[in-house]
């Protein structure tokens, strides 16, 4: 929409700038020379630069067309890769946990009169 507001104004001064200056002028440039009109040589001026944009506009378009169609490849191949893996795990015996071989504590038991006695064996 913005691009519209910028455009239209622009062309519609173009066209009248063209459309007001019909007299044929000697044009040269280093060693050529033509008649032409200022407002025909201002339109196509202005065709020039558009297609100039619309080919820089293709240029950066096709890179990011390619960079996006790479990207989405490479999500459908971790997709699938994820869908391996869940399959995977799904087929899987569930893990087995060993229980480990717990020692009972012993503690010294006191006695009541409260000293130990200890006996060598």
């Amino acid at each position: 929409m913005i691009r519209l507001i910028i455009v239209v104004p622009f062309l519609l001064a173009l066209v009248v700038f063209s459309a007001s200056n019909q007299d044929p002028l000697d044009m040269w440039m280093l060693t050529y020379s033509w008649k032409c009109s200022l407002g025909v040589l201002a339109l196509s001026v202005g065709a020039l630069a558009f297609l100039l944009g619309a080919f820089c506009l293709w240029v950066v378009e096709f890179r990011q067309g390619r960079r996006a169609r790479k990207a989405e490849q490479q999500v459908r191949d971790l997709e699938a890769q994820l869908a391996q893996v869940r399959a995977m795990l799904a087929n899987r015996a569930p893990p087995v946990v060993p229980v480990p071989d717990v020692q009972p504590v012993v503690t010294p038991q006191l006695n009541p009169a409260g000293s130990e006695e200890h006996s060598n064996v």
